[in-house]
């Protein structure tokens, strides 16, 4: 019998190799760039997801303190509103009966709600905005003065 001799083609020698080194290719692969880098193997930071600064909100303007408007004229006792809250330019004419609360020493003068100045026949009043009410009135919104 005869030993078959099988030939080396060089050819083959050479692919053969190329196969067996084909799984490590990818590591030497990603060694070699790696290595070649000039900068650290970090990760690359992922923009925020936080919603971008809010600038705050400017200064609003002064304003200026609240004053009484310009006062026309008295309140008079016939006025819708002055006889809803029984408004009467004189206290002592005030219902006794229908607003039991009512005592002869209160005024629209000595009431806390009262912004006339002392001494004045009349002043503003909030519950009448616009208008002037006696000093010496009273209506039923009348409260003691601290």
């Amino acid at each position: 019998m005869r030993a078959f001799a099988v030939e080396q083609d060089p050819a083959m020698s050479s692919r053969r190799r190329f196969i067996q080194l084909m799984p490590a290719a990818p590591l030497a692969g990603a060694a070699l760039l790696v290595g070649c880098s000039d900068k650290a193997a970090t990760p690359t930071p992922r923009p925020s997801q936080a919603p971008p600064p809010v600038a705050a909100p400017a200064a609003p303007a002064p304003v200026a303190p609240p004053t009484m408007p310009a006062t026309t004229g008295l309140v008079s006792p016939s006025d819708l509103q002055a006889r809803t809250l029984g408004y009467v330019p004189l206290t002592g004419q005030a219902d006794a009966s229908k607003y039991t609360s009512h005592a002869a020493t209160q005024f629209c003068s000595n009431c806390a709600l009262y912004a006339g100045r002392r001494g004045e026949a009349s002043g503003p009043c909030p519950i009448f905005p616009g208008r002037r009410v006696s000093a010496q009135g009273w209506c039923s919104r009348w409260a003691k003065r601290a």
